[in-house]
């Protein structure tokens, strides 16, 4: 069931959309924590540094985890001496003039040197200005590292969330689908029973009226009154029961065979003949040759019988319908049934194809509950046929693409 279906989706959208903003407010909230510590124990460093505040050259954050330093001293004349400290090696005049001359220019007498990964601070000191820089490289690489394991982790939890929302989305929405179920077969039991003493009440109805006829202007309207009532109910026992062949017709796939599409539509038309003539409307057609396909030959009746009923409930009076089935491409073939009404405005021509619509006056005067043309796109899609509707030259023109069999 199509609304079982899209109820699951909800679900899981829903339910995913949460876990992301718990998992991705949690993760920025930890890479925050690590990298503000982090940044924390650098500053310490780097100002016991330059406090000469540290008794051995290479600086123990934790038990493991030990970090390079130096500082440097420029003089009043724009010399620059290596003062104390530990890196990889010791630096050479000319790195150590550089990067002082980047310390020097910083706008904050603490910054970053990203390119070396050093981050320095700045301070007066008797001889002129100490800059004191810290190696950044374990920093980066802890949150170079805490990144990509992050990453990981919380793409691994939300795909299992995911699954787990599969799986409970099916058992959160069951009640809701057995419910779904039982109401369906309870319209389609209901409209079966209700037939059987409906018919039995038209036909006494049309007795009662042969013989009464003419007692009295009352009785006359009471007999004409019952018999309409009659005929209403009938039509709606009868939708209740295309709805509820609806039902099985989109949940379980057709048994499809080879088939005459040409033959099956002249069928309709010769059918409906009488139909059009009685309410003294115009029928044409033209149908292409020897055009066969794969599908089920019940349902492409049902298809032509809802778009003929459909002409002749919604066409101008005296108005004319033409069908046309035509070859569309080498291995489609497309199906017209046009009729001359007012437009179907663009804006509702998808709506037409929704169960029950019944959005303009034309169309809710005419009977009917607006379930055929819902049925039809369910035949369409079974055919795995595309179906629309198109105004041109005056008519309301409904289509539908079907996949034909190429001879040989």
């Amino acid at each position: 069931m199509k609304e079982i279906v899209r109820l699951r989706i909800k679900f899981m959208l829903y339910n995913m959309i949460i876990v992301t903003v718990v998992i991705g407010a949690a993760f920025f909230a930890a890479a925050f924590l690590v990298k503000n510590r982090i940044m924390e124990e650098s500053n310490s460093l780097l100002s016991r540094a330059a406090e000469e505040e540290a008794g051995a050259l290479i600086f123990e954050v934790s038990p493991q985890v030990r970090v390079p330093y130096f500082t440097v001293v420029v003089d009043q004349d724009g010399m620059v001496f290596l003062n104390e400290g530990a890196y990889n090696s010791f630096p050479d005049q000319h790195f150590l003039e550089q990067i002082a001359r980047m310390g020097l220019t910083g706008v904050n007498d603490r910054g970053d040197l990203e390119e070396y990964h050093l981050r320095y601070l700045r301070i007066s000191h008797p001889l002129g200005i100490k800059i004191a820089f810290v190696d950044t490289s374990y920093e980066d690489s802890i949150s170079s590292s805490l990144l990509r394991t992050s990453v990981m982790i919380c793409g691994a939890i939300w795909v299992c969330f995911l699954i787990l929302s599969y799986f409970f989305s099916k058992w959160a929405v069951r009640p809701v689908e057995e419910s779904v179920r039982m109401q369906k077969q309870f319209v389609a039991d209901a409209s079966h029973e209700l037939k059987t003493p409906l018919t039995v009440i038209m036909a006494n109805t049309e007795l009662l009226e042969e013989q009464c006829t003419g007692i009295s202007p009352d009785v006359d309207k009471w007999l004409h009154n019952v018999h309409q009532e009659s005929i209403g109910m009938r039509s709606l026992v009868e939708d209740l029961l295309l709805l509820a062949k609806s039902e099985v017709l989109l949940q379980n796939p057709c048994v499809k065979e080879t088939c005459s599409l040409s033959d099956l539509v002249m069928e309709g038309i010769l059918t409906f003949e009488p139909v059009f003539y009685q309410n003294e409307k115009n029928l044409d057609y033209e149908i292409a040759d020897d055009i066969r396909m794969k599908g089920n030959p019940e349902q492409i009746r049902q298809l032509m019988k809802i778009f003929l009923d459909n002409a002749v409930k919604y066409s101008s009076p005296h108005g004319n319908t033409k069908v046309v089935l035509e070859r569309f491409s080498k291995r489609k073939a497309r199906l017209w049934v046009k009729s001359e009404g007012t437009a179907i405005p663009k804006d509702r021509r998808k709506a037409v194809f929704r169960r029950f619509y019944r959005g303009d006056e034309a169309r809710s005067g005419q009977g009917g509950y607006g379930l055929g043309l819902a049925i039809a796109q369910g035949i369409a899609r079974n055919h795995r046929a595309g179906i629309g509707v198109e105004y041109m030259d005056g008519m309301n023109c409904f289509y539908v693409d079907f996949k034909i069999i190429v001879s040989q």
